[in-house]
């Protein structure tokens, strides 16, 4: 298809600029204040429903993997309440939890202008910015809307919401700093880009509880220099990020102890105890029984809820295992079989796909946000829980738009010369 570009008089539409400004509102917001991500993204929708007419020339890239897996992952689960035998209020939480998927297309579309998307990323910045200076400032002051009230270095400083969340932004805003320093020219603010992304680092490392965290920072940086490396300056460049890393994690007490106890939680999980690294590991186990008994259809829509309850009848496990199996992947294809399963890996790798033939930039987002996405699918539920779910719905619909429609820009060009 050839890229056909917004006209001006489109671009300054009422309706279209509404549903850009909530757009940019939803991105600034996700991350600290959710009640005003959802009102926006849902602004955000309706607009851009309105102003079909202008964002529908490149409809053509609506069969993108990443709109053909969300759509179809939503369909699969109302087509999963056809034949489960869940209670309303279960199925029900399963529509409203996923129903973030069913706005990509039209996010997706809306993405499609440059100084948008520009100013989409900026608010997300923005926002984790005020996040991290306010982890930093509540080591000294009890911040009012700090979550945590912890003084002093080396204590938990979640600032809102929880911290598996708080760190996996945080993860992939460092790399987001880390490419913002590579693209620019002057020296002085590289330094500064630089000292940002250390401070973000240590903010995971030596101010939060988050083992997800550390494992997270791990993929993310360790993925941006497998796809930034050239040449020796590149790889001496690497090494002073891993030094750094390791350094901050060798130096962090909470590190030792929150690694030690997941390694006691882990050898004992036999016994069944409800913890964190051992309460998983029997999620995952007994998730994949269940899967096992009909992995081809899956159970149904909201059949996780009950059926946890059945076959885990260990006194306290119902209620403690019953949300969700910590697994977004077993999740998928207990419920709604392989095929479920299928579309939700092919939505995880959506933005590595489409960026073949890519410049080095658009690839090395792609894949660091890609690896982010599915180790942590390994460990919790993304798209179940709100906050992450913001973050990956999102993310993934700015990371695949700058992707596609840059792409189709240079296409076009090409075509034309």
């Amino acid at each position: 298809m050839n890229f056909q570009p917004i006209s001006s008089a489109n671009e300054k539409s009422k309706i279209y600029v509404a549903a850009m400004v909530m757009l940019v509102v939803a991105y600034f917001a996700f991350p600290v204040a959710m009640g005003l991500a959802y009102a926006a993204m849902v602004f955000a929708f309706l607009l851009g429903l309105a102003s079909w007419k202008i964002i529908r020339p490149n409809s053509e890239l609506l069969k993108s993997p990443l709109v053909l897996a969300s759509v179809g992952l939503y369909i699969l689960i109302a087509i999963g309440w056809l034949y489960s035998s869940a209670s309303w209020d279960d199925a029900k939480l399963h529509f409203s939890k996923y129903a973030k998927l069913i706005l990509i297309p039209v996010f997706f579309l809306l993405l499609q202008n440059f100084r948008w998307r520009k100013s989409c990323v900026a608010a997300f910045m923005g926002s984790m910015a005020f996040i991290l200076l306010s982890v930093y400032a509540n080591v000294f002051w009890q911040l009012p809307w700090s979550k945590t009230q912890n003084l002093g270095w080396g204590q938990d400083h979640t600032v809102i919401g929880d911290y598996i969340t708080q760190n996996i932004m945080m993860a992939f805003f460092t790399v987001l700093v880390l490419e913002k320093a590579v693209s620019v020219q002057s020296r002085g603010y590289q330094l500064f880009l630089g000292a940002v992304a250390l401070a973000a680092v240590v903010a995971v490392t030596q101010l939060s509880n988050g083992r997800t965290g550390y494992v997270l920072l791990l993929v993310v940086l360790g993925m941006y220099a497998l796809m930034w490396a050239r040449g020796a300056k590149q790889w001496l460049a690497i090494g002073a990020i891993a030094c750094a890393l390791a350094a901050s994690l060798a130096t962090s007490d909470k590190v030792h102890q929150r690694l030690e106890q997941a390694i006691s939680e882990a050898r004992n999980s036999d016994a069944m105890e409800i913890t964190s690294i051992g309460g998983r590991i029997n999620f995952w186990k007994n998730t994949l029984e269940m899967t096992l008994e009909k992995p081809i259809t899956g159970w149904g829509t909201g059949e996780y809820h009950a059926q946890w309850c059945v076959h885990v009848t260990k006194e306290g496990w119902c209620e403690f295992g019953r949300w969700h199996p910590h697994n977004q992947y077993l999740f998928f294809w207990m419920e709604h079989g392989i095929l479920g399963l299928a579309l939700f890996i092919v939505l995880v790798l959506s933005p590595i796909w489409m960026t073949r033939q890519m410049p080095a930039s658009p690839r090395r987002m792609a894949w660091c946000f890609s690896a982010l996405f599915a180790v942590n699918s390994l460990i919790n539920a993304p798209l179940w829980s709100s906050r992450e779910s913001h973050f990956f719905v999102l993310m993934l619909c700015l990371v695949c738009a700058g992707i596609s429609f840059q792409r189709e820009q240079d296409k076009d060009m090409l075509q034309r010369a």
